[in-house]
C-alpha cells in the first residue's frame, strides 16, 4: 500500500474511532446520570418520608378521647401547621366505605380543605394496620403533597382511626431538578473531555505510524 493510500484511509479510520468512542461514552454517561439521579431522588424521598412518619407517630401517640368519646389531637408545636395553606398539614380521620375518609380533627393549616386519600388507600391501611403508607396527592391551593397515613386504634374507641400527615413536596422536586441539571452538565463536560482525549491519542498514534512508514520507505529507496 502506497503512502498516499495510507493517508487517504487515515481520516476515515480516525473518524470511525472517534465516533465509536463518542457512542460508548454517551451511553455510559447517560446510564450513569440516570442512576445517580434515581439514587438521589430515593435518598431525598426517604428523608422526607421519615419526617412525615415522625408527625404521624406523634399524632398517634399523643391522641386521646375526651369525656364524650371524641378524638382529641395532641398539641402540635409546629408553627407551619397553624398557618392556612402553609404546606404542612395533619389530619385525624375515620375510614368510610368503600374508600373514603371522614375527618375528625385537622390542622388549622388545612383551613376549609381536607387531606384526600389516594385510590385504594383505605384498603391498603386495613390490610396492614399499624404500618405507615406513603402516597402523593394534590392538596389545598393545588399543592403537590407527599402524604403518610397510619391506621390504628385508640384505647376506649371501637372504630379505628387514620392518622395523616402531609407536606408540600416542591422542595424535593426542585432539588431533583437541580441535581439532574448539575449531573448532566458535569457528565457532559466529562464526556467531551474523554472524546477529545481519544481524538488526540488516535491522531498521535497515526502520526507516529505515518512517520514510521515514511522512514521505512526511505530506507528501501
Amino acid at each position: 500500500m502506497t503512502p498516499s493510500q495510507t493517508g487517504a484511509r487515515r481520516p476515515s479510520l480516525v473518524r470511525r474511532l472517534v465516533l465509536l468512542a463518542f457512542g460508548w461514552s454517551l451511553m455510559v454517561l447517560v446510564v450513569t446520570g440516570l442512576v445517580l439521579t434515581a439514587l438521589f431522588h430515593q435518598a431525598a424521598l426517604s428523608r422526607f418520608d421519615q419526617g412525615l412518619n415522625d408527625v404521624v407517630q406523634g399524632l398517634y401517640s399523643g391522641s386521646s378521647l375526651d369525656a364524650g368519646g371524641q378524638v382529641q389531637a395532641p398539641l402540635m408545636i409546629d408553627i407551619r401547621s397553624l398557618r392556612a395553606y402553609s404546606g404542612r398539614y395533619w389530619q385525624i380521620a375515620e375510614p368510610m366505605a368503600p374508600d373514603g375518609l371522614r375527618p375528625l380533627v385537622r390542622s388549622r393549616s388545612l383551613f376549609d380543605a381536607e387531606l384526600a386519600a389516594s385510590p385504594g388507600l383505605t384498603e391498603k391501611l386495613q390490610k396492614a394496620p399499624g404500618t405507615v403508607v406513603y402516597y402523593d396527592v394534590v392538596g389545598p391551593d393545588n399543592q403537590s403533597l407527599r402524604a403518610a397515613a397510619l391506621l390504628a386504634r385508640l384505647p376506649g374507641r371501637s372504630l379505628p382511626v387514620v392518622f395523616m400527615a402531609a407536606e408540600d413536596r416542591s422542595p424535593i422536586d426542585r432539588d431533583d431538578r437541580r441535581f439532574a441539571a448539575a449531573t448532566a452538565l458535569a457528565l457532559l463536560l466529562l464526556g467531551a473531555g474523554l472524546v477529545l482525549a481519544v481524538m488526540v491519542q488516535v491522531l498521535i498514534q497515526h502520526e507516529g505510524g505515518a512517520g514510521a512508514h515514511g522512514a521505512e520507505a526511505e530506507s528501501f529507496a
